[in-house]
């Protein structure tokens, strides 16, 4: 098939859009169509009440003017008929409004009136050229005015259709009538006419595609304020959320009654300037402003960012501002934007508003619990730290450290309950001792401290009296009376350090001296104390070198039947061959390995040495090994020593735990469990050094221990005036009634163990026996199996 005869792109379905186009329809979303369509017949049907007596005025007084052609039953005719449809066409334009309520017969009503339209059109044609035939030459050029007329008419809003169903028979008519007269049917005329019809077209499509759009905006416009308003309406309605709108002077209108149930006033008295508004709620002056629980300063201005960001036409979101009075302060946040009128010129501020007392103030306590110890309400550690690297930043401070004396034994007795009134108790005695300028915190436990900004030696240790009188009196707590102490540890910024952190540390120390000395009193930090701390820190790193190079050796000493000088057990007793300090004992480093966390590495070494070398004594004898009352309180204790006793292979009934007395003190629920299971495991358990720590009775009646050894300090009084033989033996019948067996340490001379023979089944350890040995020399000594006042020997 050639080009020629194929049918062209688009062919009648591109026409039909050309014509969509002209009509307007594809501007027209389908849902909107017949609601545009009956809008834009509306408007057709009011202007078409005037219009038809209009026509039918300018009919009547051509019929009057020209009554004379009347008697032509044509022009007659066409009269009556143009009459008839402008009476049709004004009585369907009036009774619009009720049928417009009938839906279903819209489409029919259109058609009808569109084609009412055309016969109106037509009959006008028809009737002036009748008359253009019928009246002389002179009066023709007023008929072709009146199609003229009738042409522009056409140009009026309404829809298309019907506007066409006029123009074409008034346009086909006009062209008709220049033809009747050879003076009329002149180029210029001619050319004028059809130019004035087609601009009369071009009219008719542009505006009528206006209008459709407009219609189109309108609707969609319409439709949006409809779905904000039902928005807005549910937004009052459910949400508890307002609206507030102000005009170019920042005046309130349109008050919502959200917005006047929020302000608990009646709507009709909200009005006036926003911020003289908010003023009269209550929260007008500075003493009602709000005071920031995160730094403590008041603002005097409580709009002042609210004032700063309006004044700036800028908009601003969730904006707290302060409501009501002091005793009922209620926070409001607002967000709003500035409004232009339809000059661009500032309008005033629209927004939204929400009433937020309960979340501010759980932000405000969220804040304080950040900064604040939650049971004392003083300030806590982290807190603390930055206002004291604050004060030391700007000039000098003082820093006193604050541990209660005998507070852990009130709370032991006496339950956390009271234990944590106490603390209140306490914070609130220090917060009257100190001055304003001053900054308390609770550091953990029972440990306070105060900084002193711009302190000096002599301010800190007044202070420190003044604190000590005022902390020390008795507390009434709960119907008790609670007593204790305070001792406190002073260090001087820049003199001791300048940071925050090391100046606590060198109060910290001076503290630990204060209670080395006594309890009770204070105790300016000195640099020895600082170099005390870095040697033992400098054994805390040396004592963990030590146990990776097998620098820690055992020495064992004798315990001994004192009725037959028989060897019993032996006891281990560790030692650290330094490589610059020499031989140390244990008094030299066992406490440092306990402050770092090293204890239980050096129990563990040396329970793997002595049940190695108990292997090579007689199974008779038994060894004795000292526990740590720190390492008695870790909950891996019994794991790790059950561990290595198995791994040993030593019977466990040949191992005895010695625990001072004195740990026994700070003993608690850990330390008596890790002990029962150490004797459930066939080990024993004996109490050293008795009667230097006063070990509660409470403590020996609950766990059953097996031996008791009297501390040396009674024996050496024994030969001496005094009541140390009467103190002994009030402590072996005290072991008898208990089932205890009984070990005397200290023995060294022949009259120590002649005082103590008259108590049978005693054992005894001293120098009078033997000095502790290595593994090697005791061997020999263990294999005659009699110690009969050989110590210097062995010595």
């Amino acid at each position: 098939m050639s080009d020629l005869s194929r049918p062209s792109p688009g062919g009648p379905a591109a026409l039909r859009g050309v014509i969509r186009a002209l009509l307007g329809a594809d501007a027209v979303p389908r849902h909107l169509a017949e609601s545009v369509a009956i809008e834009g017949f509306e408007l057709r049907a009011r202007l078409t009440r005037v219009a038809s007596l209009v026509g039918m005025g300018i009919a009547i007084v051509l019929a009057v003017d020209f009554r004379a052609t009347l008697h032509r039953p044509a022009v007659a005719a066409s009269l009556a008929v143009l009459l008839l449809a402008c009476l049709v066409l004004f009585g369907v334009a009036a009774a619009w409004p009720a049928l417009r309520r009938r839906r279903s017969d819209l489409l029919l009503i259109r058609i009808a009136f569109n084609g009412v339209t055309a016969v109106l059109g037509t009959a006008w044609a028809v009737y002036l050229n009748l008359l253009i035939r019928a009246v002389p030459p002179d009066s023709q050029g007023l008929l072709i005015g009146v199609f003229i007329g009738l042409l522009s008419s056409v140009i009026s809003a309404g829809p298309l259709a019907t506007r066409l169903a006029f123009w074409l028979p008034l346009t086909a008519g006009a062209f008709a009538a220049l033809r009747v007269s050879a003076s009329l049917w002149q180029p210029a005329i001619v050319i004028t006419l059809a130019l004035y019809s087609a601009f009369v077209l071009f009219t008719m499509v542009v505006l009528n595609r206006r209008m459709v759009e407009h219609g189109v905006s309108t609707f969609e416009l319409r439709r949006i304020n409809e779905t904000i308003q039902m928005l807005l309406r549910d937004f009052e309605d459910n949400a508890s959320d307002w609206l507030w709108e102000t005009d170019a002077r920042l005046n309130l209108v349109h008050p919502s009654p959200r917005l006047a149930e929020a302000a608990r006033r009646d709507a009709t008295a909200i009005g006036g300037n926003l911020f003289t508004f908010l003023a009269s709620l209550g929260a007008t002056d500075a003493s009602a402003a709000d005071t920031d629980a995160a730094d403590g300063n008041a603002n005097s201005d409580p709009y002042a960012e609210l004032r700063r960001q309006i004044g700036l036409r800028r908009p601003f979101r969730d904006l707290l501002v302060p409501v009501g009075p002091a005793d009922d302060r209620r926070w409001w946040s607002l967000t709003g934007k500035p409004t232009l009128d339809h000059h661009g010129l500032f309008a005033g501020y629209r927004g939204v508003g929400s009433d937020v007392t309960v979340a501010h103030s759980s932000r405000q306590r969220i804040d304080f619990l950040a900064r604040h110890d939650p049971l004392t309400e003083l300030l806590n550690r982290a807190a603390f730290g930055v206002l004291a690297d604050q004060a030391l930043a700007t000039a000098g401070a003082a820093m006193l450290y604050l541990d209660l004396d005998q507070f852990k034994a009130v709370n032991d007795s006496y339950g956390h309950a009271l234990g944590d009134s106490l603390l209140r108790a306490v914070a609130g005695r220090l917060r009257g001792a100190i001055r304003d300028t001053d900054i308390a915190a609770r550091l953990g436990g029972d440990e306070f401290a105060v900084l002193l900004p711009g302190g000096s030696r002599l301010d800190a240790t007044s202070m420190a009296d003044r604190i000590i009188e005022r902390l020390s009196p008795p507390y009434g707590l709960d119907g008790m009376t609670v007593e204790i102490g305070v001792s406190i540890g002073i260090a001087l910024a820049p003199e001791d350090a300048d940071t925050s952190d090391a100046l606590l540390r060198n109060a910290d120390l001076a503290l630990y001296r204060a209670k080395q000395r006594g309890r009770g009193a204070w105790q300016l930090f000195d640099q020895a104390m600082d170099r005390q701390v870095q040697t033992q820190r400098g054994l805390r790193r040396d004592i963990r070198r030590a146990l990776n190079d097998r620098e820690l050796f055992l020495e064992y000493q004798p315990i001994v039947d004192l009725r037959s000088r028989r060897l019993r057990a032996v006891e281990a007793l560790v030692r650290w061959r330094h490589p610059q300090r020499g031989v140390i004992g244990p008094e030299g480093f066992i406490a440092i390995a306990e402050r770092g966390g090293l204890i239980g590495a050096v129990t563990r070494h040396v329970l793997a040495e002595a049940a190695a070398f108990a292997l090579r004594l007689p199974p008779e004898i038994s060894i004795s090994i000292n526990l740590s009352a720190l390492h008695l309180r870790e909950a891996l204790q019994f794991d790790q020593i059950s561990a290595v006793i198995a791994a040993s292979g030593l019977d466990p009934r040949r191992i005895e735990f010695e625990v001072t007395e004195t740990a026994l003190l700070s003993t608690d629920d850990r330390t008596i469990d890790n002990l029962r299971r150490l004797r459930a495991l066939g080990c024993s358990i004996a109490i050293d050094d008795f009667g230097t720590g006063f070990a509660a009775l409470s403590t020996l009646r609950t766990f059953p221990f097996d031996r008791l050894k009297i501390d040396r300090s009674f024996i050496r009084e024994l030969d001496r005036p005094g009541n140390a033989a009467q103190i002994v033996r009030a402590i072996i019948e005290f072991s008898r009634t208990l089932g205890l067996r009984v070990t005397v340490e200290g023995v060294e001379t022949e009259a120590h163990a002649a005082a103590l023979l008259a108590y049978p089944d005693i054992d005894a350890q001293g120098y009078l026996f033997s000095r502790p040995l290595s593994g090697d020399r005791l061997l020999v000594l263990a294999a005659s199996g009699v110690l009969a006042g050989t110590g210097a020997a062995f010595g």
